[in-house]
């Protein structure tokens, strides 16, 4: 092969790969709010894709109204614009019309998806938008639709190659300036953190790697100040009312450093300060992967497999290397294994559905009663328990001795979350709402 004929094929195959590159500049140019009257769900994000797939804000009008706004952060981990966060902000945390609470819902979207108007994912979210305001008619429903590039190559035959690129770049969009858009997002919503408004954040795939990376050093920052606190009341705060990890792709050891100080300060220090969580039983953070999810069960591991094997790896306990007395983990299995897949951090049997629990039946989705939440959670420990509307059944595992513990990681029954993708489950909807809107 002649030099010319040699750069020329080098040459096409750039000139090939420019051309595939997937957007890089924001999709929501258009600060101006967009009004749709709408059923809501498929239908708003059909008429959202026709009418307004620029605008930043989107506010649908019917019989199930939202509002809508569009957080967009780049490769770097920076605001694509700022504007765009204070208009979140501004809609987030405007006042109720009724006085009554107000319900926002944050979503940070995984690998293939962005913020571009009929993305699968814009509409799965409008979807939820939508089941959620029917259930809480009269009350105000808000959504946050965090958008990030996850893709770098926009052909789909070639997309699947972008795995460790993109996985790096959850990485810095976590730890970038999305950290301080959640946290004003929380004082907006939640100026105290009794407020009767619900916030709720939820990440999926390497949305949720982003979620995590940006709310780690919060959580752990809040269960030492939990584990310093004293007299009544709940001690051990999360981010919001709670933050939900569906099929996670991010690997077990990033979770490690907080289940290590988790069973420290709860099982092993015999001295204080030491962790009670005898007032903190509703959970503040939920890890769940889907018994189907083969994309974090299979291809995960088998990706981390070429990223790690040159690095060192131990077997560890809370207390530093293993010393053959308390529970020990494999650095390597956690630095090649989806966290909501490692058994180890396992703190509920996997949760499943009531016999005859169909999404149809789901037409209302109230509160528990005053208290059932938790006395069911409590029960939890010893038999299975069911909550209505939502079908959802749980059970809590009695190993490792942590129990009471707010933070919740479980698989799912392929019955609420049947795949790595398939995450609108109404079931799972209507159960994260319960657990945010009971007392």
């Amino acid at each position: 092969m002649t030099l010319n004929l040699r750069r020329a094929l080098l040459g096409s195959f750039a000139f090939l790969l420019l051309g595939a590159c997937a957007q890089i500049a924001e999709y929501r140019v258009e600060v101006q709010s967009c009004t749709l009257n709408s059923p809501g769900g498929t239908h708003a994000s059909e008429a959202e894709k026709d009418l307004c797939p620029t605008s930043a804000v989107v506010r649908v009008a019917g019989e199930a109204p939202y509002e809508l706004a569009y957080v967009e952060v780049d490769e770097q981990g920076m605001l694509a614009n700022r504007r765009q966060a204070e208009s979140a902000l501004d809609l987030a945390g405007a006042p109720s019309k009724s006085g009554r609470p107000v319900h926002v819902l944050v979503f940070v979207h995984g690998w293939h998806h962005n913020a571009q108007a009929g993305d699968e994912n814009v509409k799965d979210f409008h979807e939820a938008l939508a089941a959620i305001s029917r259930w809480h008619n009269g009350e105000e429903v808000r959504g946050i639709y965090v958008g990030w590039r996850g893709d770098s190559l926009a052909i789909k035959g070639l997309r699947y190659f972008t795995f460790w690129d993109r996985k790096n770049t959850s990485d810095e969009v976590g730890r970038g300036a999305l950290y301080e858009f959640l946290v004003r997002l929380e004082r907006s919503v939640k100026p105290v953190p009794a407020s009767p408004n619900k916030l709720v954040l939820v990440g999926h795939s390497f949305g949720a790697s982003v979620a995590f990376n940006s709310l780690a050093q919060l959580y752990l920052q809040r269960f030492l100040e939990g584990v310093y606190a004293s007299g009544p009341g709940r001690r051990f705060r999360g981010y919001g009312d709670l933050v939900v990890l569906i099929n996670p792709a991010i690997e077990a050891m990033r979770y490690m450093p907080f289940q290590s100080a988790l069973e420290y300060y709860s099982t092993l220090k015999q001295t204080p300060p030491r962790a009670d969580f005898s007032s903190d039983v509703i959970p503040v953070l939920m890890i769940l992967s889907s018994e189907g999810d083969w994309a974090t069960r299979i291809t995960f591991p088998a990706a981390r497999f070429f990223s790690t094997f040159p690095e060192a790896h131990l077997r560890i306990s809370p207390l530093g290397p293993e010393d053959g007395k308390n529970r020990s983990y494999s650095e390597w299995v956690m630095d090649i294994q989806a966290v909501g897949n490692y058994a180890g951090f396992d703190t509920h049997h996997t949760i499943s559905l009531s016999p005859g629990a169909k999404p149809e039946d789901i037409l209302g989705c109230p509160a528990l009663p005053n208290g059932e939440l938790v006395r069911k959670i409590l029960a939890s420990a010893g038999s299975e328990q069911a909550f209505p509307n939502s079908g959802v059944v749980i059970k809590r595992n009695l190993e490792p001795s942590t129990t009471a513990a707010p933070y919740w990681h479980a698989s799912l029954s392929k019955k609420i979350v049947k795949d790595h993708t398939s995450i609108v489950s109404v079931n799972l909807i209507c159960w994260i709402n319960q657990m945010v809107t009971s007392k």
